[in-house]
C-alpha cells in the first residue's frame, strides 16, 4: 500500500512539473523569441544539458530564440539572437543537427555580462542513439574577440567562422558542416 502511495505522489509531482513546462513552452518573449523545448519527450521538457547550461547562462531576464529541428528554417531563430546581440541583450538559440548515431546540437549563448559562448553538443558520444541521461556531453567555448556573429550558408549564427568548416571533431565550436 504504502509503494502504491509513493507512485501515485511520484506520477502527481510529475504530471504538474510536465503541465507547468508545457504551458512555458509556446510561450513568446518581446522580441520574437519562441520557446520550443519539452516538445517531443520529458527529457527535453526537464532539459537536456545543452538546454540546462544555456539557460544558466543567459540568465533569468535572457531572451530564449529557440530551438530549430534539424530540417527546421532557421530565420526566426537567427533574426531573434541577432536583435538581441545587437540590443546588448543576453540570448540564447540553439540549432539541432543531423547526428549519426546520437543527438548532436550547436548553438550560441550571450550573458547578462556580454560574454558570448558557442555550445556544442553531443547527447551519447558512445554512440548507442539519442541523449543518454549519464554520457551527454557539453563543449563550451569563448567566442573570440572581438565578437562577431556571422550567419553561415545554412542560415545559423557562428561566432568563429563565416563559412562551413569541417570540424575537428564532433565538439568542436563549429561542430555543424553538415
Amino acid at each position: 500500500m504504502q509503494k502504491m502511495l509513493v507512485l501515485a505522489v511520484g506520477l502527481g509531482v510529475f504530471f504538474l512539473l510536465h503541465e507547468v513546462l508545457a504551458s512555458r513552452s509556446s510561450s513568446q518573449d518581446s522580441t520574437g523569441g519562441v520557446r520550443l523545448e519539452g516538445r517531443s519527450g520529458d527529457r527535453e521538457a526537464v532539459g537536456d544539458r545543452m538546454e540546462q547550461e544555456s539557460g544558466l547562462l543567459m540568465g533569468n531576464q535572457g531572451i530564449d530564440c529557440g530551438r530549430v529541428n534539424v530540417s527546421g528554417n532557421p530565420r526566426s531563430a537567427t533574426e531573434c539572437a541577432l536583435k538581441a546581440q545587437a540590443a546588448g541583450k543576453p540570448f540564447r538559440v540553439r540549432y539541432d543537427i543531423r547526428g549519426i548515431d546520437s543527438a548532436v546540437a550547436g548553438g550560441i549563448v550571450r550573458t547578462p555580462a556580454g560574454q558570448l559562448w558557442a555550445l556544442s553538443f553531443d547527447g551519447d558520444p558512445a554512440g548507442q542513439g539519442g541523449t543518454s541521461d549519464s554520457r551527454q556531453v557539453l563543449g563550451k567555448s569563448q567566442c573570440p574577440q572581438p565578437v562577431h556573429l556571422w550567419v553561415n550558408p545554412k542560415g545559423r549564427i557562428n561566432c568563429f567562422h563565416q563559412q562551413l568548416s569541417a570540424p575537428r571533431s564532433v565538439m568542436s565550436p563549429n561542430s555543424e558542416p553538415y
